[in-house]
């Protein structure tokens, strides 16, 4: 563990020393000292009794130096503001939601996922970090067709104290002695049951257009509720605004067929669409007179999704990024190459630091401005912050070998329009 690991976050937490961190993460590691006694004082002292720490005085002077270098270090803070991890176990879907980001990037993806073994390091190293307070989303593609134990990881998770969300379209809710995360259930009863036992916190459940035109949807939805108020489950429904006064009627048709009075268990969530990569045809055109810019800052984090982002994504290829939407972006690195606490600790990068400068809408003017007619008019902010990142991305890995031409800068605009379906015209 490298010495200056979030030292900000140490800080908060009191420990002493970054090497007794790393001390202690091998205790808990190697099952020799539970978690919730490592940092009490008298196992402190024990550990200096035998010779593993050793208090070391340092000047006031000294001590102000080195708040002073990390202060500087991370000027902008950007793990500071981290309180969570976005796990997309795979790409991999059963289901066509009008919703979905990942259309256009599923076949790139196909067959890969993140190894159970990574998996786990990346939650321990997260956790040790204290990146999670508020836990970890399990996502997909569907989160159920991973290949992973995902049961297995949620207890895993769960052992630290960490809170777990799993997100899935519901494709079991009507099936019976069906496969999900690579074990056979005989009923969705049971296989809520597992998540219960496993320690789940919260299953996430889509309710979107396809509950308009598809009865089997309703019937998963309702069954799956069901058996989350049976078992005790916590469960969000998720929808867009758009879908306010169905969602309502849904719920009314639930408490009916299911004699009940009150849905003790369910928190109803709105979510955006975002109009790119699948997800292109939610036009609904209300922000057409703004600039790339304005649609920046007006957006629900104004650009610092970038630089101080709140949760982590990491892609099934091990790549992560700090915006959740910015797909293919991958701007901090990827876990098959470092560990993630390098990766934390190396927070710091070409794309970040032009959105913490402000030279991102410098960029815009040479890199996007005179191209903008290739796209599509955006119906939602975040859409434009994920195609500036992205162009400034690209803008950066073409500026390490020769200053960009016009040509260059075009067919970058046409390449990166098209990775996000954001293009008027297929190129």
């Amino acid at each position: 563990m490298k010495s200056d690991l979030l030292k900000n976050r140490l800080a908060m937490a009191k420990f002493v020393s970054d090497k007794l961190i790393k001390i202690l993460y091998q205790l808990f590691d190697e099952g020799l000292m539970e978690l919730k006694k490592l940092n009490e004082d008298k196992n402190i002292q024990k550990l200096v009794e035998l010779g593993f720490l050793k208090y070391v005085e340092v000047s006031e002077n000294q001590f102000l130096e080195q708040i002073e270098q990390t202060k500087k270090k991370y000027e902008h803070f950007p793990i500071g503001h981290i309180e969570a991890i976005n796990f997309e176990l795979t790409y991999e879907c059963n289901s066509n939601c009008p919703h979905c980001l990942l259309k256009s990037v599923r076949k790139k993806f196909h067959g890969v996922e993140i190894s159970f073994e990574n998996a786990k390091r990346i939650i321990a190293d997260a956790y040790f970090a204290g990146i999670l307070q508020n836990g970890i989303n399990f996502t997909g593609g569907e989160a159920l067709l991973s290949k992973t134990d995902i049961f297995e990881l949620i207890r895993y998770a769960s052992s630290f104290g960490i809170p777990t969300r799993l997100f899935t379209n519901s494709f079991w809710g009507n099936k019976y002695f069906f496969k999900a995360a690579n074990q056979r259930f005989p009923s969705p009863l049971s296989l809520i049951k597992k998540f219960k036992s496993s320690g789940l916190n919260q299953l996430a459940l889509s309710f979107d257009s396809r509950f308009d035109k598809d009865k089997t949807g309703v019937k998963q939805l309702t069954t799956i509720i069901q058996a989350c108020e049976t078992t005790g489950l916590n469960y969000e429904l998720i929808s867009s605004p758009e879908l306010n006064d169905h969602l309502n009627s849904f719920l009314q048709y639930v408490k009916i067929v299911l004699e009940i009075t009150d849905l003790k268990y369910m928190t109803p969530i709105t979510m955006d669409l975002v109009d790119m990569g699948g997800a292109v045809s939610f036009q609904h055109h209300y922000n057409n007179e703004l600039s790339l810019k304005e649609l920046v800052t007006t957006s629900q984090c104004k650009g610092k999704g970038f630089y101080q982002p709140n949760m982590l994504t990491i892609a099934p290829n091990g790549g992560v990024r700090s915006c959740m939407y910015g797909l293919g972006l991958e701007n901090l690195g990827n876990i098959n190459d470092n560990s993630l606490l390098q990766i934390i600790n190396n927070f710091s990068d070409k794309l970040s630091n032009c959105f913490a400068e402000k030279r991102a809408f410098e960029l815009a003017e040479l890199i996007y401005e005179p191209y903008k007619n290739i796209y599509k008019e955006f119906s939602h902010n975040c859409s434009a912050c994920v195609l500036l990142a992205r162009l400034i991305q690209e803008y950066c890995l073409i500026k390490e070998t020769n200053e960009p031409n016009e040509e260059q800068l075009l067919k970058m605009n046409y390449k990166v329009g098209k990775d996000l379906n954001l293009l008027k015209e297929k190129h």
